[in-house]
């Protein structure tokens, strides 16, 4: 069994930083959306959260892709 390369190492590192801005992004807009009821600012957070979740799970997805195998 082979150990894991650099760039294998850097690439996990890089997905899994992204995968917690996804957390975190979907959170907020989970908290914005459930406080939507109180005030209109947080529809304004909320509304572009599933565009920023896509593109931020397409370049989590591409940084994958591009690590060593």
């Amino acid at each position: 069994m082979q150990g894991k390369t650099p760039s294998q190492h850097k690439s996990e590192i890089v997905v899994v930083i992204m995968a917690l801005l996804v957390f975190v992004v979907g959170l907020v807009g989970h908290l914005a959306g459930a406080s939507i009821a109180n005030s209109d600012s947080f529809g304004y957070i909320a509304a572009p959260v599933p565009l920023i979740v896509g593109v931020l799970a397409f370049i989590a997805y591409k940084v994958a892709e591009k690590g060593d195998y």
